[in-house]
């Protein structure tokens, strides 16, 4: 297939490269077999947002149909220039060939389907018919490599070989059907795995992975979606699952988990993963619905031969089967390992799934509607906090509903409480609480619909107490060894997460957190050196916490504020001892001058109003707020350009500078008090650049808040700040 054709179908579409979290590599190339299937159209997603590749190739049978469903898709902005579409056919191995040699892709996603009565003859032939394009791929595969000698890496998504399983026992557990198929729609994946992995097992320069899937969420849009009883009052949920916990999944993780693995292609080789998010029964599942909507959905667990008898199922017998083998204890996925390949993203649940899509024709068809509840009224906690302010000027300036906000705080007379109410006295309502008092959490939220979370680490120290100790002010009492028994802040926020499900009016909460250092440093061998970095650690466990509750959450992970740089990160005078001479130096302790994550507080207030706005939407969801990664290199010359620097007639610059000063995290500490001994090792974290980006997005970010500005331009918006100015010796 020729360039120009590639190049024609790559104009369908528009990107915005500058705001991919991963730069492309234009030497990357990734291959995607299914494009147009709801497992591919995940994967593109991921490689491109996720990913380095500079092309990315679409193969589908119909290309005319990944063209519509691409076009239609959520992420079409970000394809122009980088996504490809083919045509081509698995099943002809000179098609597969052409592909191969063209694109000379070296990361490969492989997925196969079944086709099943009445697109074949019996499940018995589009078992067959599947195994053979599959085997048909891998020899062409290897015939390529005999040619060409590039390394490429097979990601499959495949299945059990239920057939060969089921034949091991005495007696067959499962029956075959009257064509012989054993859950036919397996097999033929498993068997094509099988061979794969013995035809590619002593070809070094061939890696191939196996992802082993579970029972999908989207299975619920299909044949597992409640059906109504004739007058709309009964829903059922008829399958033949049992009544024990069986593996879930959601296809939309793909798009974390597949750049997980091919970024990893030694360490997955010739590896079977089998991927689950959560065990949950049909019953839970069914319960979950009837939660959501307001109706009443149970599940009815059909016996096999009242499933294979459903008329309006197509391929029912083996439909039935599957339903069998998902049930059976020998199908067992792994969560562990899932989160494990994930990390640090988290697998999303059923319960949030389903809120995300439960406007889905496949619901709203069988008479499941759900009207979100508006959000209305919302209760900020840490409210006289950088982020709770941002938050309630936020929903004040929000046009598309006029917000009633409270105030959460335990002082009611604080200056800064005064100021929030000043901000609007007929929306914002002052409420007083006790984050230690369940009562007082109980009756602040009486009646809202809304919580914003944060808590607040330093909240020992800005109230002015002297003496103060991290390890005993806020982690609680310490036990004859030093160690810690409870940390107030993770208790704290427990305790308000913990009001908010006996609330019962709660719709939603958006819970600013953060990453959990220690356990990102163990996971991705960042090489940091243990510590407790309490602001970070506290929260990332409440967060925990709080993905176990039946609530609808959004997780928001806030970067450094811009602000800081004009505060804490300050650029300070320096007058040389020796010399006299006076400069001005900014010294912040990143190793290597590594891109620093940013972002100004007044963005955060928009993202969460905007969140509430469409709240499920993005249940479940962690989203990283970041506008800009700049180096403290880049910084002190971004300072220098908008606040010192100015052109004369003839067009010379000239104007002082702001020179960057080598620190260590050790210094800066030292210099400013054992306070920021957490913050120091907040710095070591952010070094890490690439494990930052796991957790960050400007894209999302850009997103929940269009008007957010990148560093520079964030500057020059506040070109006029007189505290800073003061600070660099200006009027």
């Amino acid at each position: 297939m020729s360039s120009t054709m590639f190049d024609q179908i790559a104009n369908k579409f528009k990107v915005v490269d500058d705001i991919m979290e991963h730069q492309p590599d234009s030497n990357k190339v990734a291959l995607v077999f299914g494009a147009s299937g709801e497992q591919g159209r995940a994967v593109l997603d991921g490689l491109l947002l996720h990913a380095h590749y500079g092309k990315i190739y679409g193969v589908s049978r119909n290309i005319t149909n990944a063209e519509k469903l691409l076009a239609e898709h959520k992420q079409q902005e970000h394809i122009k220039g980088r996504v490809h579409l083919i045509e081509a056919d698995l099943a002809k191995e000179e098609s597969v060939e052409k592909v191969l040699m063209e694109t000379k892709a070296e990361s490969i996603f492989l997925v196969t389907t079944t086709d099943m009565p009445p697109h074949s003859k019996s499940c018995k032939v589009g078992e067959m018919a599947e195994y053979e394009s599959i085997k048909k791929f891998f020899d062409t595969l290897v015939k390529v490599y005999n040619k060409d000698k590039i390394s490429r890496h097979v990601l499959f998504s495949t299945a059990d070989n239920v057939e060969r399983i089921n034949s091991m026992y005495e007696k067959p557990p499962i029956q075959p059907l009257e064509d012989g198929s054993v859950v036919a729609n397996f097999s033929g994946k498993g068997r094509g795995a099988e061979y794969a992995m013995d035809l590619l097992a002593d070809i070094n320069d061939l890696k191939l992975t196996l992802i082993t899937l579970p029972f999908l969420h989207s299975n619920f849009l299909g044949a597992a979606a409640p059906v109504p009883n004739e007058t709309q009052t009964e829903w059922t949920i008829n399958a033949c699952l049992g009544e024990n916990a069986i593996d879930m999944f959601s296809t939309s993780d793909l798009a974390y988990l597949v750049p997980a693995i091919l970024e990893k292609p030694n360490e997955y080789d010739k590896q079977n993963l089998r991927i689950s998010a959560e065990k949950i029964t049909m019953g839970e599942a069914a319960s979950y619905f009837a939660s959501l909507f307001g109706k009443d959905i149970i599940y009815n667990p059909l016996t096999f031969d009242e499933m294979a008898a459903m008329p309006n199922l197509p391929s029912a017998g083996c439909m039935a089967q599957l339903g069998q083998y998902i049930a059976d204890p020998r199908s067992a996925h792994h969560i562990a390992l899932t989160e494990k390949v994930m990390f640090p993203r988290k697998p999303q649940l059923f319960k949030d799934w389903l809120l995300t899509h439960s406007d889905a024709c496949a619901l709203t068809n069988v008479g499941l509607n759900l009207d979100p509840a508006p959000i209305t009224t919302v209760c900020v906690f840490g409210s006289t906090g950088m982020e709770g302010e941002s938050v309630v000027k936020g929903l004040l300036k929000d046009t598309r509903k006029s917000y009633q906000i409270r105030a959460i705080t335990s002082d009611i007379d604080s200056p800064k409480v005064k100021e929030l109410k000043a901000l609007d006295p007929d929306r914002v309502t002052i409420v007083k609480a006790n984050l230690d008092d369940e009562g007082s959490l109980s009756k602040a939220l009486e009646g809202a619909q809304g919580v914003f979370l944060v808590t607040d680490f330093f909240n020992f120290y800005h109230t002015g107490k002297t003496g103060f100790d991290y390890r005993k002010d806020v982690m609680g009492e310490v036990d004859e060894k030093g160690e810690a028994e409870t940390d107030m802040e993770e208790l704290h926020a427990k305790n308000i997460i913990d009001a908010c499900e006996a609330a019962k009016t709660i719709k939603h909460i958006v819970f600013c957190t953060m990453e959990d250092i220690n356990e990102m440093n163990k996971e991705l061998d960042l090489g940091l050196a243990d510590s407790d970095v309490g602001r970070f650690d506290a929260k990332a466990r409440a967060a925990a916490y709080a993905r176990k509750k039946k609530l609808s959450c959004t997780y928001v992970l806030m970067p450094m504020y811009s602000e800081h740089f004009f505060g804490l990160l300050a650029p300070e005078k320096r007058i040389d001892e020796e010399t006299g001479r006076e400069s001005i130096e900014l010294a912040v302790p990143m190793k290597e001058d590594e891109p620093l994550m940013c972002m100004s507080i007044d963005d955060l207030g928009k993202a969460v109003a905007n969140i509430f706005d469409s709240y499920q939407a993005v249940a479940g969801h962690e989203i990283g707020l970041v506008t800009d990664f700049v180096t403290v290199t880049e910084v002190a010359e971004m300072i220098t350009e908008v606040f010192f620097q100015e052109k004369t007639n003839d067009n010379k610059v000239k104007g002082r500078c702001v020179e960057k000063r080598d620190v260590t995290v050790d210094e800066w500490v030292e210099a400013r008090g054992t306070h920021t001994k957490d913050l120091g090792a907040m710095f070591g974290y952010f070094s890490k650049t690439d494990a930052v980006r796991k957790r960050r997005s400007v894209a999302k970010t850009l997103e929940l808040c269009p008007d957010a500005k990148p560093f520079r331009q964030w500057l020059e918006a506040n070109k006029n700040n007189v505290q800073f100015r003061e600070k660099l010796g200006l009027r």
